[in-house]
């Protein structure tokens, strides 16, 4: 894993980049600092793409009618490293580092980056400039923003390959960086037609770029003009200031349209200081004028990323290599001593036979033994000398030179060993190597090749740094973007959106990306499809060991394999675990937290609207659990008045039996009268307003019976409504049960 902290650069005066003379005095620089690498990087490119490519031209002009083959090696390295780079899952990820950052706006980084990669195709992009690294030692790729369509104007990020990057990109010459942060200018040439420059920059010199190639790599060049942009970081001083509540701005237009805001909740300017900063500039040019004005751009690193291989900084100069550099030796001698073995079997006398007429015997014994031989002229007969026996004398066809094939095997051991590749992963192994030989020779192998691993590592991992420096300035407004998690799936957010803390009261900013520090991880591991391999690999034993565990994951497990019709099984399984409670709250998704509210709300009768037949059927239930209230009610009244007598005639009795003064008896039955008084109110009252609205639904009750005799209950009255009539009903029944016939009737007649 890697971590990547970036500084503010050391400042001197400011560079003028509005003068033209020294912008092109700035070019010629960076070119003849590294003329020799660039012309070897382009020799290595055509060493592999170029027809003839692997033979040097002056052997090419020696061997004009001779044979002369090639015999790649070469391609085949290539091929195995990029392939390993391509099938290498390089991971960003971004984490809080001071200021006010939090680990979920740092996840949003995540998500906004990966759906900007999956926009831009960035892994082609990543992985075209990656094998031009190995091929040759030199790629990378540039950053910029254009118009999600011609009719919108939202802007978005775009990665796109740069492609020639040695003939277009040339940085600051003073930078030593393998990202090349360090960097205060860098320059990208294009080559466009005459028709678009004049389209383009009708004002314009037509004056082109000069190159400095030493070599023209193909016969054909269009008609092109070179112009040239130059992107270059123009210094500033800036203020920063700090909140009350801790919060770390810088003194812009931004903060000056919330400042106010936060003067309304309280929260005031606590300290200001200055530092140094800068913005990227991008302008054109071609070789004798600027072709435009100075234009902003949302960036404040370099947005052009390169990729270097082998980087190295000697005396002050970068140095970068790649793969082919050193084998190209090695393959032209291969090429060479095979073609020779090629050539010396070609031009060896062929085998005849020779035979006597009476060995021949008959014309059908020739013709068999010219079939036996591949010579032109097949059998070549004699007449036997008696003095000298046996057949003429004849030429030994001569056989290939042991010098040259020793060299063809020095050549192909030399190319493996500069490679750094096993035999193995070249196609050529030992079939008798044993397992643990064959990990060793791979071990060895991805040693030799990790530090293209890392050079793709260090320019991901700056492509993420710039663009979160950059995303703030680009979404700066209340929008919605879409972020993409690690699995492919996405959701989305809310960015900038203002909103009320419940908890406080004041307003904040959801997704504020404009807010703290944060840096940059890039770990380098297997592919997502392989971690999920993995993953079920893993519960699957896991499952053997721990009783359970199997149901308990069933989710997961179908999640992470990748097959068709998969997806929907997964779903289903988790659905049925939400309804069993076998995942817990605190691991449900958004989608899944929203539906248990909404579930929840309509289980307390708030949210489900009822048709027209439901509410009549809905009220008429009411009203019957009302008139069944009631009936209980005058029930429990009764009982009341009973106890209240028992109790009078208990202390009657009482007062007798202990002979207690008359005027003591009087007043303790006054407060015990009075205290039943006001329970007996108390019950009145309630059966009072019972009433009111048992009254309210006595028709609502007649509708009832005709819904019910015409429709049937079951249709309009939910279960648990009947199951409720049912069991008050059985209620009323067991009190009434005790009550005397003129009981009844006092309380039928509404007299009680």
């Amino acid at each position: 894993m890697m971590i990547l902290k970036w500084d503010t650069l050391p400042y001197g005066d400011q560079v003028k980049y509005d003068d033209i003379e020294k912008v092109n005095k700035f070019l010629e620089e960076s070119k003849d600092a590294e003329s020799d690498l660039r012309d070897m990087v382009r020799t290595c490119h055509n060493f592999l793409d170029k027809v003839d490519g692997q033979w040097e031209p002056d052997i090419i002009r020696k061997m004009t009618g001779r044979p002369r083959y090639t015999f790649d090696k070469c391609n085949p390295v290539v091929d195995g490293i990029a392939g390993e780079i391509e099938g290498a899952d390089f991971g960003i990820r971004v984490m809080p580092s001071g200021g006010s950052a939090t680990k979920p706006i740092a996840r949003t980084y995540d998500g906004l980056i990966r759906n900007i990669q999956t926009m831009s195709n960035a892994s082609h992009v990543y992985n075209a400039a990656s094998r031009s690294v190995v091929e040759a030692g030199l790629g990378g790729w540039e950053i910029y923003t254009d118009y999600i369509d011609a009719d919108s104007f939202d802007q978005d990020f775009i990665i796109k390959w740069v492609s020639n990057y040695e003939d277009r990109v040339w940085f600051d010459t003073a930078a030593t960086n393998q990202d090349m942060s360090d960097a205060n200018h860098v320059f990208i040439l294009d080559n466009i037609t005459p028709d678009d420059y004049d389209e383009r920059f009708p004002d314009g010199s037509k004056q082109s770029i000069g190159s400095n190639r030493t070599f023209e790599s193909y016969e054909y060049k269009p008609d092109f003009i070179t112009v040239g942009r130059i992107l270059y970081k123009e210094k500033k001083n800036i203020e920063l200031v700090i909140m009350s509540d801790g919060a770390v701005y810088e003194n812009n237009e931004d903060f000056k349209r919330v400042v106010d805001d936060k003067a309304a909740q309280g929260i005031t300017v606590k300290d200001r200081r200055k530092k140094k900063g800068h913005k990227v500039m991008s302008r054109m040019f071609d070789a004798t004028a600027f072709l435009n004005e100075p234009q902003d751009t949302v960036f404040k690193d370099l947005p052009i990323v390169p990729m270097f291989g082998n980087f190295k900084v000697r005396e002050g100069k970068i140095l970068y290599r790649g793969a082919i550099e050193k084998l190209m030796d090695a393959q032209r001698t291969y090429n060479y001593a095979r073609s020779r073995e090629i050539e010396d079997v070609a031009l060896s006398p062929p085998a005849v036979t020779w035979a006597s007429r009476v060995q021949l015997g008959n014309l059908s014994d020739r013709t068999a033994a010219e079939n036996m031989s591949v010579s032109a002229k097949r059998v070549y007969l004699y007449t036997p000398d008696p003095a000298v026996p046996g057949p003429p004398m004849m030429a030994q066809t001569p056989q290939v030179s042991s010098g040259v094939q020793q060299a063809a095997l020095n050549s192909l051991s030399d190319i493996q060993t500069s490679s750094a590749r096993a035999p193995l992963q070249n196609g050529d192994i030992e079939q008798s190597l044993s397992g643990v030989a064959i990990n060793a020779l791979n071990s060895r192998s991805d040693t030799g090749t990790i530090k293209y691993f890392k050079s793709r590592e260090i320019a991901q991992c700056y492509t993420a740094k710039v663009l979160i420096n950059a995303i703030p300035n680009l979404y700066d407004s209340s929008s919605q973007k879409r972020i993409l998690h690690e699995d492919g799936s996405y959701e989305m957010i809310d960015l900038n959106e203002m909103t009320l803390d419940q908890e406080t009261g004041e307003a904040v900013f959801l997704n504020d990306l404009s807010q703290g520090k944060y840096d940059v991880t890039c770990e380098v591991g297997d592919m997502f499809a392989n971690r999920q391999q993995e993953t079920v690999k893993a519960l699957n034993e896991l499952a053997q060991v721990v009783p359970g565990l199997g149901e308990m994951t069933a989710d997961i497990m179908l999640q992470n394999i990748s097959a068709p019709g998969v997806d929907i099984a997964a779903e289903r399984v988790r659905s049925r675990m939400l309804q069993t409670g076998a995942i817990p709250q605190s691991q449900y998704t958004k989608e899944e937290k929203e539906e248990l509210q909404k579930a929840m709300a309509a289980a307390q009768g708030q949210e489900k609207e009822l048709t027209p037949d439901e509410k009549i059927a809905q009220a008429e239930v009411e009203r019957v659990i009302a008139e069944t209230a009631d009936v209980q009610n005058k029930g429990v009244l009764k009982q009341e008045e009973l106890r209240i007598k028992e109790q009078k005639d208990l202390m009657e009795a009482q007062y007798k039996a202990d002979k207690l003064d008359m005027e003591e008896l009087k007043l303790m039955m006054s407060q015990q009268a009075q205290q039943s008084k006001q329970q007996q109110e108390f019950i009145e009252a309630n059966i009072k307003g019972q009433s009111q609205v048992y009254d309210a639904l006595y028709t609502q009750a007649q509708t009832l019976k005709l819904i019910t005799d015409s429709m049937g209950a079951s249709s309009v009255i939910a279960g648990q409504q009947v199951a409720q009539i049912d069991e008050q009903q059985d209620e009323i029944t067991d009190d009434m049960s005790g009550l005397s016939d003129d009981e009844l009737i006092r309380i039928a007649n509404g007299e009680e």
